[in-house]
């Protein structure tokens, strides 16, 4: 048998998308028959390092670098900490992820159905109208497709392949502002994962207000600041027969949490995303045809998360470590008191290390085990959180929405962050009574 490296690109990235649904399988079958506690998840993360091993050759060399550096310091923190006895965690190393990862991964499946060909146009029309119903498809689709939808909407307006600074900020802002509550986000994953206590049904309805208010900022300021462009503009709004999908994932996930009270949250949310993907399918064109789509998602559309899976294996090695090294007591932050004003500041100090190109789930995964001696609320450390993933995704150009509209229409991502920080800047300044607000609903 030859070994992974040695197979052609082809077959590694089909191996690859293998691996990967073996990973959701291993998953929800584990949580199924032997509930959260069982061994599910090192299978599953089994399945995942392998694919990371396949899939690797698929990122650039810059980015490339960047696992490497991450990783490199994880291992390094490991090492560090074993050098002061401390008992590291290799099982999390292994499989602290593969629920965040397989739930992300089988949201994936969600855009072989959420807008179907023939029914994402809705005329053409052009100005204000145009303008409004465009962002507000890229919010309402993004927040269940991810990146599909901001994709769909950025190729029809993109020119020759390029996009126009009007339309890259105002898609970006929208679409970022949806990880904010989403439960279909690596963001809500990864908070979920990482704050024990956090629950998803507070921080939904919590922090939806929050996005909103960000798409009210990206509105107004296209009616004061941009008015030619708006004027210009010609719309892509989404077709809105399909808002029954969202609603359709939502009963979904409230059902069989519910019904399967020893599924984790992460597992329910990615068990409905294939229900209902797979039963569109089947409705649609009959069982043939939806299992022709699903087998060629898992070859050729899973492996696109490439990104994200070895983003998130190499933190989970750098979580390891920093949990650790606090264990040893070398990691300790001076007594007080986490309130909505620590809060604000932690937020603050995230986003300024977005803006230097440092990805939120590295805080997210390094910064919990150090905060969590601060004994938060876990619902008010996984707003902080998700705020910061939200903002920060605007704001960092190394992030992916940004890399990807670099690589697809031309935006520098350096300039796509810059003209994102005044938008950021707003929505900080109206965190601090956001904030506020929801210290005092956890507290009441």
């Amino acid at each position: 048998m030859l070994p992974i490296w040695k197979l052609n690109a082809g077959l590694r990235r089909a191996l690859g998308g293998v691996l990967i649904a073996l990973m959701i399988s291993a998953v929800i079958v584990g949580d199924l028959f032997f509930g959260t506690t069982g061994r599910s998840a090192m299978f599953a993360g089994l399945f995942a390092w392998l694919a990371a091993l396949c899939l690797i050759a698929e990122i650039t060399s810059a980015q490339r670098i960047v696992i490497y550096i991450i990783a490199g310091i994880g291992v390094a923190l490991i090492a560090l900490a074993l050098s002061r006895d401390a008992a590291v965690n290799f099982n999390a190393i292994i499989g602290g992820n593969a629920r965040l990862l397989s739930m992300i991964a089988a949201v994936g499946f969600l855009r072989l159905v959420a807008i179907p060909p023939g029914s994402d146009v809705i005329g053409s029309i052009r100005g204000w109208g145009a303008y409004v119903k465009t962002v507000l498809g890229v919010s309402l689709f993004g927040s269940v497709i991810n990146i599909s939808a901001p994709i769909l909407v950025a190729d029809r307006l993109s020119v020759g392949g390029v996009l126009n600074r009007f339309s890259s900020q105002s898609i970006t802002r929208v679409f970022s502002g949806c990880s904010a509550w989403s439960p279909f986000y690596g963001g809500m994953a990864a908070v979920l994962t990482y704050v024990p206590g956090a629950e998803l049904i507070f921080l939904m309805p919590v922090c939806l207000p929050f996005a909103l208010v960000g798409l009210m900022v990206v509105l107004l300021e296209a009616r004061t600041r941009y008015r030619k462009e708006v004027a210009d503009f010609e719309g892509y709004p989404l077709g809105i027969e399909n808002l029954w999908i969202p609603l359709f994932l939502a009963i979904a996930v409230v059902s069989l949490s519910l019904l399967l009270s020893e599924i984790s949250i992460l597992t329910a949310i990615a068990s409905a995303a294939l229900l209902v993907t797979a039963t569109m399918l089947m409705v649609r064109s009959g069982p043939e045809s939806a299992m022709k789509a699903l087998s060629s998602h898992v070859i050729n559309g899973l492996p696109g998360m490439v990104n994200e899976l070895l983003l998130f294996l190499s933190a989970g090695i750098i979580a390891a470590g920093l949990a650790g090294l606090i264990s040893t007591g070398l990691l300790v932050l001076p007594a007080m008191n986490f309130n909505s004003f620590v809060a604000f500041a932690i937020l603050g100090g995230v986003l300024a290390l977005a803006c230097l190109g440092v990805h939120p789930l590295i805080i997210v995964s390094g910064g919990t085990p150090i905060l969590l001696a601060l004994d938060p609320s876990p619902n008010l450390l996984a707003v902080v959180y998700l705020l910061a993933w939200s903002l920060g995704t605007s704001a960092s150009p190394l992030s992916g929405t940004h890399l990807v509209f670099q690589g697809r229409y031309g935006v520098p991502s350096w300039q796509a962050a810059v003209w994102n920080w005044p938008y950021v800047a707003v929505m900080y300044a109206f965190s601090l009574p956001f904030l506020l607000a929801v210290e005092w609903l956890v507290t009441r």
